[in-house]
């Protein structure tokens, strides 16, 4: 039986179906993996939370099964042309590159201001346990981070950001935007739709609440990145970058406690932060219409 393109030209609803089901098969077979191989290795009650290493392991397994994996399994099934799919098409214009490096650092500003803002969330009172579900994944997500990135070695930091940035900026791209995004794009031909949906169910899959809407703002950018160049590898890189500039920059002694790393703005720094937010955001603005010209 011929398996390439067999949902191609099925509805949106059996790509639905057929996306959940790889995205859960990819997860089920990460759990498997991981806890197979660090049984083995390290014993049954090991608790990975105490080991930054076993926490880098789990971390890139669950990365290339649940993201990953069903991508390539989507773009195979639900395309004729597996790399058109997913959109893999080379940029061979350098300015591009410097110009999405340059638009991820002058977002940064806007990001963290939109994370603080997002911070202050509270939740009715009825809603109480909710709450304090959310804020327990949150300290928790926390605690994990700063685990990962205790160690200030080079050899930690070049493996956080091949973990963390690297294999997160394709996994995650090639399974949000290069997979999510075509099956949106079957309810709907309205990009701006497509890509604030994706962007959403981006940030939801962190069950970082706390960090939901600069997430889903990164979202989607990295959605009209891909919409605008036509191209995975676009968004691909301004993932890694941003995820590189939050690993460098909490692996620093020197630069882990400044507002620009930690988002935390005292309120007499907040309105001179909040007009260089402006001003970046101005610059990122002009940045981006010369890189849609570009591209």
């Amino acid at each position: 039986m011929k398996i390439k393109g067999i949902f191609a030209t099925r509805p949106a609803s059996v790509q639905l179906f057929v996306f959940l089901l790889f995205l859960s098969a990819g997860a089920l077979l990460a759990s498997l993996l991981s806890a197979g191989l660090i049984g083995v290795t390290q014993g049954a009650n090991t608790d990975i939370t105490q080991n930054a290493g076993l926490m880098r392991f789990v971390q890139l397994v669950s990365s290339i099964c649940t993201f990953l994996l069903p991508s390539l399994a989507m773009a195979w099934t639900c395309g004729t042309n597996p790399t058109a799919y997913l959109s893999l098409r080379k940029v061979a214009n350098g300015e591009v590159w410097l110009l999405t490096l340059l638009s991820m650092f002058l977002l940064s500003p806007a990001i963290n201001l939109l994370g603080l803002l997002n911070q202050q969330m509270e939740l009715p009172a009825f809603m109480a346990p909710i709450e304090h579900w959310m804020r327990t994944q949150e300290d928790l997500a926390e605690r994990l981070t700063l685990k990962l990135l205790s160690n200030d070695s080079p050899w930690t930091l070049l493996a956080n950001l091949l973990v963390i940035a690297g294999a997160a900026g394709v996994t995650e791209e090639f399974l949000f935007r290069g997979a999510l995004q075509r099956v949106i794009g079957r309810w709907t031909a309205n990009p701006h739709t497509v890509i604030w949906i994706a962007a959403a169910l981006f940030s939801a899959f962190h069950i970082q609440f706390y960090g939901f809407l600069p997430r889903m703002l990164l979202g989607a950018y990295f959605g009209y990145l891909l919409y605008w160049g036509k191209s995975i590898w676009i968004p691909v890189f301004a993932h890694f970058c941003n995820n590189a500039f939050a690993v460098i920059g909490m692996s620093s002694e020197s630069l882990k406690e400044t507002e620009f790393v930690t988002g935390d703005i005292p309120p007499e720094h907040l309105l001179d932060f909040s007009l260089m937010a402006a001003g970046a955001t101005l610059l990122f603005l002009l940045v981006n219409r010369r890189l849609k010209r570009i591209l």
